[in-house]
């Protein structure tokens, strides 16, 4: 999808001129470059899955009475659209807080994220699927959404939008967080085929063997979800960032002397 994630490389780009990940690893010296797999999508499971989650939950329990209700009164359907913004808002203004160390994450996140919504915007909202009440509604909302972006009101995150689009494509939370996890994989290893780390063929292989990791990160922190103003942060239960050598190595990618990705 044209996001802007092929523009992006997770901080790969940043780790391999660092020295933290070699280059052109062979069949038996890629432990670096797949080290840097596993702690980048282990701390996208436990810090940035937790928002996409969060979102999917908050957008269809108030998008749920409308399943039953047969008055198709447009008031009540102005009051979900308010509602589901004004949640999405909050957890989206707590995602952008806590990139906030990060400058060069925050960008790409606010980029692919404005990407997206304008990609559901431009394009599935005028699919014939979206015709029916629950489709209207969440058109109503992306258009909200996006106008209050551009207003400069709200920054509109990947993980967030994310999780708002899926919703709208009728999309399960067990599937959005398989499919999360997966694109953040595959980003890495197209960023990886372009700096020459691997080769094609290799990256598809090995991408195979991922899968296991997608599949037992999701066993173990697919519960997770963002709670406001609670005590729960203190013992790693919400959104926790796991990898703080990696972000450092991100933070850097803008001081790179020649560079091909954006972050």
């Amino acid at each position: 999808l044209p996001t802007g994630g092929f523009v992006a490389s997770a901080g790969l780009e940043a780790a391999v001129q660092g020295g933290l990940v070699r280059e052109n690893a062979s069949e038996d010296e890629n432990d670096s470059f797949m080290r840097f797999i596993h702690d980048s999508t282990n701390n996208q499971a436990q810090f940035a899955l937790p928002f996409c989650s969060q979102v999917h939950d908050t957008v269809l329990a108030n998008l749920a009475p409308l399943d039953t209700d047969t008055d198709k009164d447009s008031d009540k359907d102005d009051q979900v659209v308010e509602r589901a913004i004004e949640e999405i808002r909050r957890t989206d203004a707590y995602h952008h807080s806590m990139l906030a160390s990060n400058k060069v994450a925050m960008r790409a996140s606010i980029a692919q994220g404005g990407g997206l919504l304008s990609l559901f915007n431009r394009g599935y909202a005028h699919a014939g699927f979206m015709e029916d009440r629950h489709g209207r509604v969440c058109v109503k909302i992306a258009k909200r959404l996006q106008r209050l972006s551009r207003l400069g009101e709200m920054r509109g995150h990947w993980a967030t939008m994310f999780g708002f689009v899926c919703v709208a494509l009728g999309i399960s939370c067990a599937h959005m967080q398989q499919l999360f996890l997966f694109q953040f994989v595959r980003q890495i290893f197209s960023a990886a085929i372009r700096l020459n780390l691997v080769g094609p063929l290799r990256a598809q292989m090995l991408a195979c063997d991922t899968q296991k990791l997608v599949n037992a990160l999701l066993e173990r922190h697919s519960h997770r979800r963002v709670v406001f103003e609670t005590s729960e942060d203190l013992f790693g239960e919400t959104a926790v960032y796991t990898e703080p050598v990696l972000e450092l190595f991100q933070g850097m990618h803008d001081r790179l002397y020649s560079r091909i990705f954006n972050s």
